[in-house]
């Protein structure tokens, strides 16, 4: 990321993308233990630490074995050249360059390279799919063929549905399911697994994530909680940040999602990161078991959950998914 934010060390580390690019090293700290201060130190510095883009691809090459690695490098490493407000064809030139070096797959190339062209036709299809397999736990393979016969990817049960709303209705003040039934009168979505929206196994625990944070349904604070989200997973979390940067930063239509450009605030964007790596519980792993909490105080949830304060509502306040919140 900082080599594409660079262009390969051919201008200064400043501006959005430097912005975008010290965010996600707030969420390495945890990941590199004992190493951290010095290796952030030389990446994060005024000066190049690389002699040259060979070597830093070289470096980089040696240092991420796995395709899962690599995958998500390439991923990252355009995030960044998207982050620019105007096109960047230097930051673009450097991160597919990055990708070819990490030999990413031409099916990859291609997609990514379709994304920057907002020629998204493949480019959708490939990170809904992934952004899915992520998200529930469920192979992409099976993804692919449920998607083809234009099946849900999880069934979700509709007595499960019934059962939420239920408990929904009974919550008491101040509680978890008392917050998410306001959020959801305010904002006009209904519980995920209704008829016409997404599975209960994709965005049952993204909307408790909205209450438990404060962050709002605006596009700025759909992406600040995206960060928070990938910052907080144990387990990857790129291709989430993926899906979403380039829904509401870019305005490229991914999936089912409408678009909506909303320029982001790094300091923002860095709180949500630097939130999301403290809270102590990965909330974004397909296995957590969010319903435990409807009936729990939001305070005692926090808490819990290890929590820190902040977002733009606080509770018993109005959510709101038709503004934009204002660039500070």
């Amino acid at each position: 990321m900082r080599m594409v934010a660079t262009a390969g060390g051919s201008r200064p580390f400043t501006g959005l993308q430097a912005d975008l690019t010290r965010a996600v090293a707030v969420l390495m700290e945890g990941d590199l233990a004992g190493e951290s201060p010095p290796v952030l130190d030389d990446l994060l510095a005024a000066g190049e630490p690389w002699t040259s883009v060979a070597a830093s691809l070289r470096e980089i090459g040696e240092l991420l074995a796995s395709d899962v690695d690599r995958r998500e490098a390439a991923h990252a490493g355009f995030l960044v050249a998207l982050m620019a407000e105007e096109p960047d064809a230097g930051a673009l030139h450097t991160a597919r360059q990055l990708a070819r070096s990490l030999h990413a797959d031409d099916a990859l190339c291609a997609d990514l390279e379709a994304t920057v062209g907002r020629d998204a036709t493949r480019a959708e299809s490939d990170l809904f799919r992934r952004f899915l397999s992520w998200k529930t736990g469920v192979d992409l393979p099976t993804i692919e063929a449920r998607l083809a016969r234009q099946l849900p990817v999880v069934d979700t049960p509709i007595d499960e549905v019934e059962e939420i709303r239920r408990r929904l209705a009974a919550a008491g003040e101040g509680t978890i399911g008392f917050e998410l039934t306001n959020f959801y009168r305010d904002t006009g979505f209904d519980i995920p697994g209704s008829l016409g929206t997404l599975p209960l196994a994709v965005l049952g625990s993204h909307d408790v994530h909205h209450v438990l944070t404060g962050y709002d349904a605006s596009p700025e604070d759909e992406v600040y909680l995206a960060v928070f989200t990938a910052a907080n997973s144990r387990n990857g979390g790129i291709e989430y940040l993926a899906v979403i940067a380039l829904q509401w930063h870019q305005g490229i239509r991914l999936g089912v999602f409408n678009p909506a450009t909303a320029p982001l605030d790094p300091a923002q964007l860095t709180l949500a990161a630097e939130r999301g790596a403290r809270t102590s519980v990965d909330v974004s792993t397909p296995n957590w078991d969010w319903k435990h909490l409807i009936d729990m105080s939001l305070d005692s949830a926090r808490e819990l959950l290890g929590i820190p304060a902040g977002g733009s509502v606080g509770p018993g306040g109005k959510w709101d998914a038709g503004h934009h919140r204002p660039r500070h």
